[in-house]
Parts: C-alpha cells; structure tokens; sequence
C-alpha cells in the first residue's frame, strides 16, 4: 500500500478483517457501557480474556515493533515510519504510527513523527494520542504514535478549558505537522516537561484531533489497578472485572483522571 492521507482507514478494516480471522488481532474489550457523570457519558469497557495475553515489552528486545507481525502490516507512513494494526485493540481498527528504527518512547517527538501521524487524519472523528513513557501508560518502549476513529465525550470540557487538573491545550484552523510541532514544544516548556539533557522528557499524554491538541502531564498510571493511557482523557476507559467498575464509578471518574495527572 502507498503511504497517503486517506487511504490508511479503508486498508486498515481489510486488514483487521483478516488478522481477526486468522487470529493474529486480539480484541481486548468488550462493547463500552455508558457512564454519566457531571454532565459527560464516559464510555467504559470491561476487558476480555485476550487482555492478558498482552506482554509488556520495555527493551529492545522485547520489541513488537522490530520487526513486527507482517498480519498486521497496514501501510509505510513516509520514510521513517509504518503504519501497524494495534494486535489488542480496545476499538478496531486501532492504528499504530511506530518508527522503522528504535526510537525510546520517553524521548522529544519530532517534526518527523507528527508528519507520519498526521497522515491518518483524513477524518473528522479521528482521534490521536500518545503516551510518553510507562507512568504516561506507554506499555512498548518503541516510538509509536496511535490512531483511532471515536467520538469524544471529553469534548466540550477540554475544549471549554474546564479540566480540574493542569494541561495545555493548542487549538489550530488546520492540521499541519511544523505548526503542530512547534505547539508540543511550546507546551512540553510551559508544563516544564522537558528533563535537562533536551532530549527525554517527563510523563505526559498528548491527544490530537483535527481541531486541537492536549497535553497532559502524568503522576501515575494506575489507581487501584485500573491503568490510564492518553484514551482514558477523552474520556474512555478499560476495566479488567465489573468490581473495578462499581469501584470507579464510586469514586469519581474525572476524580480518577485528575489523580493520575500531575
């Protein structure tokens, strides 16, 4: 496939349709239930037994990425990356941007990779996000960028500046990788983010839709054992049993979100 801006979504329900069969994709979740809280129905699913076939690999090698599973192949995103099927999706299909070369997951994005994930966003209800590192909930310790198509109960909250904890939100006319580049930089500044040496950075989700993007700085990735990525502040989260659920519903879910953050 040739990399292009429209082209990734249709290929990508081929090639789900395919993994799914011959069992290489591995849902890891059931269909979201709904959850109102304040005003917002969060979505919530509860995980299915393929969740724990799902390793962590923090080196390079225990490296999905390098090389990967040609099953979930999906297209080149430009010279210095690839476009990959998430092997256990909490939505499908759920996109993978990963560098070629191993590039550490808690180090500065480039110009580079937001040229690569921007070319997944040929649509309005996509959504991208990043998880900076373990505590930001990266659970692979190579560069990878991901895609989804959702709607996002958040919305209106972020966009309306209304979270309870700190973030920086950059909002923009069009979706432009220098222009966005240069929003992240400024943000990662602002939150102090940066660590001395210029090149890695502190624990921090990004989500990026085709109007703005988020930055979140992170404290932790997990309460009580319900783990939080960059999905979990659009406002989409992922239970293992119906107890964590009752659990969180009892203590507060933007609550949950604003003790994960810093």
């Amino acid at each position: 496939m040739k990399s292009g801006v429209g082209m990734y979504w249709s290929e990508a329900q081929k090639v789900s349709e395919r993994a799914l069969s011959s069992g290489e994709l591995m849902p890891i979740a059931t269909k979201a239930l709904q959850i109102t809280e304040g005003g917002v129905t969060y979505f919530v699913h509860i995980a299915t037994a393929n969740a724990g076939k799902k390793l962590a690999a923090t080196t390079v090698q225990a490296n999905p990425f390098k090389p990967y599973e040609a099953m979930l192949y999906v297209g080149d995103a430009g010279a210095q990356h690839v476009c990959l099927l998430n092997k256990f999706p909490v939505l499908s299909p759920h996109l993978l941007i990963c560098s070629k070369d191993f590039i550490s997951q808690s180090t500065l994005l480039a110009n580079s990779d937001f040229e690569a994930w921007l070319l997944g966003f040929d649509r309005d209800d996509v959504l991208g996000f990043y998880n900076s590192g373990p505590i930001a909930g990266a659970s692979q310790a190579h560069r990878h960028m991901q895609l989804v198509r959702t709607s996002i109960p958040l919305n209106d909250v972020i966009c309306h500046r209304q979270l309870p904890f700190e973030s920086f939100l950059y909002e923009f006319e069009s979706l432009q990788a220098d222009r966005l580049y240069q929003g992240y930089m400024d943000a990662l500044q602002q939150l102090e983010l940066i660590k001395n040496d210029g090149i890695h950075c502190y624990p921090h989700n990004i989500l990026l839709t085709a109007k703005w993007m988020l930055i979140v700085p992170r404290s932790t990735n997990n309460v009580e054992g319900i783990f939080a990525n960059g999905l979990n502040y659009s406002g989409r989260f992922l239970v293992k049993r119906k107890e964590q659920l009752a659990w969180l519903q009892q203590f507060g879910l933007m609550k949950y979100l604003t003790v994960c953050s810093r």
